[in-house]
């Protein structure tokens, strides 16, 4: 594991933005993405430097990979934030859930090295919910994605509520093809049935894309991806 640059920014409803930077996160480890000192005096938490401000766009890179970025308030995921990697970016400050600002709301990082392989689905409800899961598949196997927050699987996570947009994060373009569901992760029913399917994206080659989604969640619903290797 290295440490790497992260940057990204914030545009607010007012048509002001800010720059964010890290110049030395740590690969693999969940990070605060502050401010950039060199344009706000001193790096603050995004809550902290413009409270009561309403976020409607945005985006985080990292270089060699990055696997996703929110906004968190009070242990919740606030607003999922489009990512890219240094060098992939199609879309700067890309359109995200509008959410006012307090103090003490924070954006936090998982940048990872090049040859990571973890996966990362942003799922995006109609009532506003935003969550975050992940998995890192370490061979072949079915692999379970768990909220990024809570360790607990779809089902637990978002019961009752129904997704209409995902975006999926993946590892390089070699390890995307070690997976053989889809080519990405598969939506589970309580009897193991699938009802949804979403492809992958080499987050360290491409910037990731939201699909639209209509599946409504309930217990025990699973999310997998199944790996060859």
């Amino acid at each position: 594991m290295a440490n790497v640059q992260v940057t990204g920014s914030i545009r607010f409803s007012d048509g002001s933005s800010v720059p964010l930077l890290n110049a030395a996160m740590a690969e693999g480890t969940l990070s605060e993405l502050q401010t950039d000192s060199g344009f706000t005096t001193v790096a603050q938490g995004l809550g902290s430097y413009a409270p009561g401000k309403t976020v409607v766009a945005g985006l985080v890179a990292a270089a060699n990979n990055i696997q996703y970025a929110y906004i968190l308030r009070q242990g919740v995921i606030l607003a999922t934030i489009p990512v890219a990697a240094d060098g992939a970016v199609r879309h700067g400050q890309a359109p995200m859930k509008n959410v006012r600002l307090m103090p003490g709301d924070t954006i936090q990082v998982m940048a990872n090295t090049a040859a990571d392989r973890e996966l990362a689905v942003y799922c995006h409800c109609t009532d506003g919910t935003q969550q975050i899961f992940a998995v890192t598949p370490s061979g072949a196997a079915t692999n379970t994605l768990v909220s990024v927050i809570t360790g607990n699987g779809l089902g637990e996570t978002l019961q009752g509520k129904t997704i209409n947009e995902v975006m999926v994060c993946g590892p390089s373009t070699a390890n995307i093809a070690k997976i053989s569901s889809a080519g990405g992760v598969v939506f589970l029913d309580a009897q193991g049935s699938p009802i949804g399917a979403a492809h992958a994206t080499s987050t360290a080659s491409h910037q990731p894309s939201p699909i639209s989604f209509n599946t409504r969640v309930a217990l025990n619903f699973a999310l997998q991806s199944v790996t060859t290797s």
